[in-house]
């Protein structure tokens, strides 16, 4: 995601539900997809945020409700299908 992911009123909304980060919020969505989320930070209380994400799950819904935002982060090629 880029910068705008930490305005978004959706992500917002459902980190404030779930008393976690948005930050969080994306690291878990993407776990919950399968897929492997790669967090960078400089900052030790960021990384260690960034680990504390096993103790919330999101609903289907929620799910539903990220998978739908649109123009806030991009789309990664799939290095499966992708010719390098």
């Amino acid at each position: 995601g880029t910068g705008q992911i930490f305005s978004d009123p959706t992500l917002q909304k459902l980190a404030a539900k779930k008393g976690k980060t948005i930050a969080q919020i994306c690291l878990r969505w993407s776990l919950q997809h399968g897929f492997l989320p790669l967090p960078k930070s400089v900052h030790a209380d960021r990384i260690k945020e960034n680990t504390q994400v096993f103790d919330f799950e999101l609903t289907e819904s929620e799910i539903k409700q990220l998978d739908d935002l649109e123009g806030i982060a991009g789309y990664a090629t799939d290095p499966d299908t992708a010719s390098f």
